[in-house]
């Protein structure tokens, strides 16, 4: 009888080891994985909830690249897709995401568009006999282990697409991710308005950067420590802005950006963040490689003709100016970067090569470049 307790009580002792998994370890199994796929000028964010369900927010111009980086991730469906907004350069490839993909559901805020890009999203997900559910404030996504909701569209913004952006704020454990779409300061200003809980470690940054999103307001609400831009290279917008990079760098926010970095991953367990890159900084403005150039449609025009004259390089609309060297005078002109600028030779000298000095100043720094034509 002796040994026979004993026995019993050596299985009591290690039955549990084997029985009972441990919580911490079946934990820190656990990883959510947000990817900000590099999709040039627009947004595409690819989400791996840590309990297995895939989320999309939106999908770039370009459907068939998101489609690609989802099949490298190995995505089966897609249990939730999110149009922030109907701007092509979020919505314009969730069509053909819906048509690689079951989706279970998909959120999108009440604002309609007239454009083909639209029109597309919606048949697609009708084809697929979806419906669209609501994407405002206070409306909760079911994300197992996470605590997911829409802080914005708080409010109607009549044909304000920027603005009508469904902002959804996303919690694992202690980390908590805000994917910000296009809002501009007034959205902005709207959630901080409605008492939302803003404060998230990651900032996905509204509108690629652009000055009239992420105010100092808004940085002072989200307290983010780490910053993500999706954004082209080299668009001609200029984003991100100098302003916007200026305002990260004030409050030390460690940022990241598509289009100098590709596609930015962000995984965390709950307690701690890694980026599958260094962050790019915040110290200065766009940092692209500006390149003035200017060319003319004809470069040997007869005397008393039209020559036209581009100028590119710089973000479209930008101020130049083009100085003609003539023979025996000097005549300035004034142009807008990416509109053909028409100048009437008069009697230009025959045979004499006429230099034009052609100089741009953006962002407070001065381009400089040089053509030339020869009458005849």
């Amino acid at each position: 009888m002796e040994k026979f307790l004993k026995l019993l009580l050596s299985l009591c002792l290690f039955l549990p080891a084997l029985t009972v998994p441990s919580a911490v370890g079946a934990a820190s199994a656990k990883e959510m994985s947000v990817h900000f796929i590099n999709v040039g000028q627009g947004d595409a964010i690819y989400i791996k909830a840590p309990y297995g369900e895939d989320i999309l927010i939106d999908g770039g111009r370009d459907g068939d690249k998101v489609v690609s980086y989802l099949k490298k991730q190995k995505v089966k469906d897609i249990e939730i897709m999110i149009s922030t907004h109907p701007d092509a350069d979020h919505m314009g490839g969730l069509d053909e995401v819906l048509k690689a993909y079951r989706v279970k559901s998909v959120y999108a805020p009440k604002v309609s568009h007239t454009t083909k890009v639209y029109r597309d999203f919606l048949y697609a997900v009708k084809k697929e006999g979806l419906k669209i559910k609501t994407a405002s404030k206070g409306v909760k996504l079911a994300v197992k282990g996470t605590t997911a909701a829409f802080v914005g569209p708080v409010k109607s913004y009549k044909t304000d697409l920027n603005n009508w952006s469904a902002v959804l704020k996303l919690t694992y454990g202690k980390k908590s991710f805000l994917f910000a779409g296009d809002a501009e300061t007034k959205a902005e200003s709207d959630m901080i308005r409605a008492k939302e809980n803003l404060k998230a470690d990651v900032l996905k940054v509204g509108h690629h950067g652009a000055k009239t999103s992420t105010s100092e307001a808004f940085l002072k609400a989200v307290k983010p420590a780490y910053a993500v831009i999706s954004a082209g290279k080299g668009n001609q917008y200029g984003h991100p802005s100098a302003e916007v990079l200026n305002r990260l760098k004030k409050y030390k926010v460690s940022l990241f950006r598509t289009d100098q970095q590709g596609t930015i991953v962000a995984k965390t367990d709950g307690k701690n963040i890694r980026f599958n890159v260094k962050p790019a900084g915040t110290a200065s403005g766009s940092n692209l490689a500006y390149k003035l150039t200017a060319s003319l449609d004809n470069t040997q025009p007869k005397q008393n003709g039209t020559i036209r004259l581009t100028v590119k390089g710089l973000p479209n609309g930008t101020d130049f100016r083009a100085v003609f060297h003539y023979k025996t005078t000097t005549t300035a002109y004034s142009g807008k970067i990416g509109t053909p600028l028409a100048v009437k030779i008069g009697r230009a000298t025959k045979g004499y090569k006429v230099t034009v000095d052609v100089s741009a100043v953006y962002k407070g720094k001065t381009y400089k470049t040089q053509t030339s034509f020869t009458p005849r």
